[in-house]
């Protein structure tokens, strides 16, 4: 997968930007709050549909300004080349065109481009709270399974209207029938969350194998990363969505009193957590800084593979000023890995003092000032 031209208008602090990247590694040099990242998050956006520092889609969109857009041109292996045009707005829903075909629902958006991101705040993956990494596998299962973008929206209507149920029913406002129509929401919030738990499953099974096989190089195998999937409910034994669907129904059953007592649903997807472990301890507990950013950088490079074997060709590499936080080894681990990985590489930094001579020579190094960008001769 290859960004043959990316044009941003109105986003962040470009006012116009066209810019054809090269096909191997794109270094992006600048001062702090200059742009680079700009860039790197339109594409995460481009693939997401979302960005991975801003909460809501106008913060996006360039001060003053009421629409953005990010449109780019990218060469595919496994499919037809792709045109695509993603536009934001202050007062409409976000909305796309993908090939000139327009799309208002994003969940046939996300996956036309795929990408792993790096950056810094990717520890918080390891050592922060339970939502950053629910977060974190959201955004990378659904780049590569519709379905799950289908089921994950409809899982989140389904528990709103199952909250505010248990809500009304909690405080006696509920009418007549409220338990026949919890049961009906019920059913709806397993069908869609056993999708969910199951894809988590699968993606995070293969994960572990190819992170830990990272870490282990990372270490000089000294030590051995385990990734295990916290669902809120035993999935030990199940296999299919059927099978853990009529598990997570009868756990309702169980809980039901409670539930109703809280006002709130006590179990599901939106409670899953991951637990990361180093030589058979929780990193987030006892792992060290040093420890947790191997676990950081193993998990984002295992990733990138994944996405490769999942949807058959490399997505695109954001590697967003993470340099500075890795010492020598974890860095050149990063560079061996980069370099073998055969994606098309963009990276943010404020010098090239880190990169070898040999890996500056075949990089396309662009100079990034006040939202202005030219390329280095």
């Amino acid at each position: 997968m290859e960004v043959l031209f990316l044009e941003l208008n109105n986003f962040r602090n470009y006012e116009l930007l066209g810019l054809t990247p090269g096909p191997g590694l794109n270094i992006f040099v600048g001062e702090n709050a200059q742009g680079k990242s700009n860039l790197l998050e339109s594409l995460y956006v481009l693939a997401t549909t979302k960005s991975m520092r801003a909460s809501r889609d106008t913060e996006l969109i360039r001060f003053q300004e009421n629409t953005a857009r990010v449109s780019a041109r990218v060469k595919r292996e496994k499919e037809i080349d792709l045109r695509i045009d993603l536009f934001l707005s202050q007062t409409e829903k976000k909305a796309a065109r993908i090939n000139g075909v327009r799309h208002t629902k994003m969940a046939q958006v996300i996956g036309q481009v795929n990408a792993a991101l790096f950056e810094s705040a990717d520890l918080e993956i390891i050592r922060g709270e339970p939502a950053t990494r629910r977060r974190f596998l959201d955004l990378e299962v659904a780049q590569t399974s519709p379905r799950y973008v289908q089921a994950l929206a409809a899982y989140r209507k389904s528990l709103e209207q199952r909250n505010f149920l248990l809500k009304g029913i909690r405080d006696r406002k509920a009418g007549q029938g409220a338990h026949l129509t919890l049961s009906v929401w019920s059913e709806q919030l397993a069908t869609h969350g056993a999708l969910l738990i199951e894809r988590r499953r699968a993606f995070l099974e293969r994960l572990a194998l190819l992170a830990a096989e990272v870490h282990r190089s990372i270490s000089e195998g000294r030590d051995e990363l385990a990734i295990a999937y916290q669902p809120s409910f035993s999935i030990d034994g199940l296999q299919g969505a059927d099978a853990i669907k009529e598990e997570f129904l009868a756990q309702l059953a169980r809980l039901a009193w409670d539930e109703q007592v809280r006002g709130v649903t006590l179990l599901g997807p939106q409670r899953d957590d991951i637990q990361f472990l180093v030589n058979g301890q929780e990193s987030r507990l006892f792992g060290s800084q040093g420890q947790q950013r191997t676990i950081a950088l193993s998990v984002k490079l295992a990733e990138r593979r994944l996405i490769e074997e999942l949807v058959g060709e490399p997505p695109l590499l954001l590697l967003d000023d993470v340099l500075s936080d890795l010492d020598d080894l974890r860095r050149s681990h990063l560079f061996h890995y980069t370099s073998q990985a055969g994606s098309q590489t963009f990276v943010t930094c404020t010098n090239t003092r880190a990169f070898p001579k040999s890996i500056l020579e075949n990089a396309a190094i662009w100079r990034v000032v006040a939202g202005e960008v030219t390329r280095q001769e």
